[in-house]
């Protein structure tokens, strides 16, 4: 491989576009020959890394968004009281941000496919005890991400698939109808 060509691998993807092209073989990046790779989908991304709340504390809030549409997220977010909601707030609305900037995509159109919060690295401090000794405390930290794709985009692509496919169903009878 050139060096060109290796240029060419990395810049030809942005790192926020997330494109799986997937072989029906289930290969990664492989397509086989006479195989086509999964259509890939516009989908918007955030991470927030290192926030200095329990992953746990902030699963309850996620929970109530996955799912649901950018604009119905942020006001449910607005009505929780936590810490963590305003943090993921902050987050969908950075989300919102990539996706209405790098692929010009209308705020309307956003649904939150994926949202997680995964364990970071705890804080270690201590606290002076009894008898000259020490206590530990772990101060735990989270990784969020948040994945926003295009509800209508999927609906559409879907329909113009069944078009295509009863299409084909009805060619390959009417040719079987003429045999």
């Amino acid at each position: 491989m050139t060096k060109a060509e290796k240029k060419e691998k990395k810049t030809a993807v942005p790192r926020s576009i997330l494109v799986d092209e997937v072989s029906s073989a289930g290969g990664r990046g492989k397509v086989k020959p006479g195989k086509e790779p999964v259509k890939a989908v516009l989908q918007a991304k955030a991470t927030a890394n290192f926030l200095r709340i329990s992953p746990r504390k902030v699963k309850l809030v996620i929970d109530e968004i996955r799912g649901r549409g950018a604009n119905e997220a942020l006001a449910r977010l607005r009505l929780i009281n936590k810490k963590a909601s305003r943090l993921v707030g902050k987050l969908v609305n950075a989300a919102i941000s990539n996706a209405e900037h790098n692929f010009k995509l209308k705020k309307e159109d956003l649904y939150i496919k994926e949202i997680r919060a995964d364990q970071g690295s705890a804080l270690k401090r201590f606290r002076p005890a009894a008898f000259g000794s020490a206590h530990p405390i772990r101060k735990p930290t989270a990784h969020l991400l948040v994945i926003l794709a295009v509800r209508e985009a999927i609906k559409k692509a879907n329909k113009q698939e069944s078009k295509k496919t009863i299409k084909q169903e009805n060619k390959e009878t009417k040719k079987q109808i003429i045999k």
